[in-house]
Formats: structure tokens, sequence, C-alpha cells
């Protein structure tokens, strides 16, 4: 499990790799609120993630929450493509916002 943070200035580069689950759900969400406290813009990489669950993707939803046009998703993973198909296909406008204008459904709310 490796959960690497780099910084480009201007823009904070969070990458995630190996599991977004919940038995590392906890230090996930602390790594991600202190990244938006300390940083006001953030690229999101997902694509070395192999494992995601439900709270994977509710951190991703807060996320998106809380740092709102701050936030942008750069990369995802198959796994996380296809998570997010199959846990919220079903949510109302939910949407993973996507640099480039691509959107996958991770929910917004």
């Amino acid at each position: 499990m490796g959960h690497l943070l780099s910084t480009e200035e201007p823009v904070f580069r969070l990458t995630f790799e190996g599991k977004m689950t919940y038995e590392v759900g906890m230090e996930l969400e602390e790594r991600i609120l202190n990244a938006m406290h300390r940083y006001p813009h953030l690229e999101v990489d997902l694509s070395g993630v192999h494992e995601i669950d439900l709270c994977g993707v509710h951190l991703l939803g807060l996320l998106q929450r809380v740092g709102g046009k701050g936030v942008v998703i750069v990369a995802t993973s198959p796994t996380v493509e296809q998570a997010s198909r199959r846990l919220l296909g079903s949510f109302r406008g939910g949407s993973l916002a996507r640099a480039g204008g691509r959107e996958s459904a991770v929910p917004n709310a």
C-alpha cells in the first residue's frame, strides 16, 4: 500500500496507489483532509489504485464535495472506473469531475 504525496507548484498532486478500502480508510481520510487544509488546489491521480470499495469511493466524494473546483481527478485506474459505475450507477447526478471534462460515476454529494 503506497500513498504518495508530491508537490508541484502551484498545484499539489495527491497520488494513490494500492488499496482505497475500509481497512486503510481512516489513514487515507486523514491524509486527504491534511492536504486539503494545506493546499487550495489538488490534482488527484488514481491510476495506481488496484482495489477500491465503497469507503474509497466515499473518500473520493469527500474530496470533491469539500474541495469543489479546487480538486481535479487527472487519472483513474480501470478498477476505480469499474467500482464507481458498479457502486454508484444508481445515484442521481453522481459523477467524478475529471480533467478535460470527462466524467465518471462518483457522487457529487
